[in-house]
């Protein structure tokens, strides 16, 4: 037996309905919380996560949350993203640590001096398919690491130190993409791609 809710929502709109970046985001969202919550193994949550990123109606969105809990995408969403404030990292003889679920902002700077960082965005939710990240390390090292299906673009540099930009490149279909600026002066950027760890 349906669920009222769920019911109430697709008798409003059309399941063939175009979706919008607002819809995809809030079904990844939902995915994540129902991996960290153990209803979904690590290879299902990337699976669905990759067609939530790629699906272009309702009806794609709602049939990969059919089986969790939830209410479907609400036909009132659509249009623009509603992006997490801009936020900034500081490592100043100290160090910085973003892991686990968060809210990935548009933009987001990073920076160490004389420290270390660690951001994290493999299990992060993100607001927004642009995400703007500017890193720097001045005699610091800081790493960023990203989850396999994002589109990733970099254009930063490394003056006597280093600044990674191996792992720039496409990701899968309709996925985030991270832009990432700065520079590094006696000191390292690090940039990976990183797979998820499964649940312990």
């Amino acid at each position: 037996m349906s669920n009222p809710a769920q019911r109430d929502t697709k008798d409003t709109r059309d399941d063939s309905s175009l979706a919008a970046d607002t819809d995809r985001i809030q079904i990844a969202q939902l995915l994540a919380y129902a991996a960290e919550q153990g209803r979904l193994q690590l290879n299902e949550y990337e699976d669905r996560l990759t067609r939530a990123y790629a699906a272009t109606t309702y009806r794609e969105l709602d049939q990969l949350r059919a089986d969790l809990p939830g209410a479907s995408v609400s036909p009132r969403r659509g249009g623009n993203c509603n992006p997490a404030p801009s936020t900034l990292l500081l490592a100043l003889l100290s160090g910085f640590e973003r892991r686990g679920r968060w809210n990935v902002p548009k933009k987001l700077t990073t920076l160490t001096f004389w420290g270390t960082g660690v951001l994290d965005l493999r299990y992060a939710d993100f607001t927004s398919t642009e995400v703007e990240i500017r890193a720097y390390s001045i005699m610091g090292v800081q790493t960023i690491l990203l989850p396999p299906e994002v589109h990733v673009e970099i254009r930063g540099r490394g003056i006597m130190g280093n600044f990674d930009r191996e792992v720039a490149g496409e990701g899968s279909r309709g996925a985030p993409n991270v832009k990432i600026r700065g520079f590094s002066f006696w000191g390292g950027v690090g940039i990976k791609r990183k797979g998820r760890k499964p649940r312990k």
